[in-house]
């Protein structure tokens, strides 16, 4: 194990989702070293990065950081069937499809989901715990146990969150579902071309928390257990097509 490569992540995170579930589709072992908001911010700024750089791939003294790095090192390694990012130079379109379609599920529904879960699952300590603590230092652990509140303005303040933009970052989501559906709707199988692409892993992760998908690596709460208001949101778009899909993916395509 200790000579594994580490994977530094912030928990919760879709993009650490996407970036754990990029280095087993490439078949890279690595062992995970999570951390907890705010403090995740302390151990990026030790490492010379910044808040965009996570996850964080550690092998000796060589970094590899963001899934958009994981994917553009590892890919052209792989196996023709197993790349999920086409040849630019053989297949342009489907290339710029794919490309397009990865960066604005990521960045527009992505963030919309962050803005939304946050504002909500914050709220309900027991409810976000584990998503927040499993795994992570003890001292990191100790201080959030005693500064959770500290923690909680922070994010709140950091992500300017409120009812208000919780709305609007669901709106978001609301649109990136809809343009899934949209390209499902002719009955594929996958948003671009005929197998599995970046663009697929990017909705899978964005999304899988606004539907608590079985799989998500965030430690994600059980449907039974959330308030009204959120079974409201959530219980619609685990029911919708597109949140169906995101189910699919991980069954089918996330390795245990």
């Amino acid at each position: 194990m200790a000579d594994l490569p580490v994977l530094v992540t912030l928990l919760p995170s879709s993009d650490t989702d996407m970036g754990r579930w990029l280095l087993q589709h490439y078949g890279v072992a690595y062992r995970e070293a999570p951390h907890a908001p705010i403090f995740h911010l302390q151990v990026l700024k030790k490492m010379g990065l910044g808040r965009s750089d996570l996850p964080v791939l550690v092998e000796g003294d060589r970094m590899t950081v963001n899934v958009d790095g994981i994917s553009a090192r590892f890919d052209p390694l792989a196996a023709a069937e197993q790349r999920l990012i086409p040849d630019p130079a053989t297949d342009p379109d489907l290339h710029a499809d794919v490309m397009d379609l990865h960066h604005r599920l990521r960045w527009d529904m992505g963030m919309g989901t962050v803005r939304w879960a946050y504002y909500h699952f914050l709220r309900h300590r027991a409810l976000v715990w584990p998503s927040l603590t499993t795994g992570i230092p003890a001292r990191e652990r100790a201080l959030l146990t005693v500064g959770y509140p500290v923690m909680k303005r922070m994010m709140f303040k950091g992500l300017g969150l409120s009812e208000a933009t919780s709305l609007t970052a669901l709106a978001a989501v609301h649109a990136g579902f809809d343009e899934v559906e949209a390209r499902l709707a002719d009955g594929r199988s996958f948003l671009c071309g005929d197998r599995l692409s970046l663009a697929d892993l990017a909705f899978a992760t964005s999304g899988a928390p606004m539907v608590l998908a079985r799989g998500y690596g965030g430690h994600l709460p059980g449907f039974d257990a959330l308030p009204p208001e959120m079974k409201d949101v959530m219980g619609p778009l685990r029911d919708r097509p597109a949140g169906q899909f995101i189910q699919r993916l991980y069954d089918d395509y996330r390795p245990a």
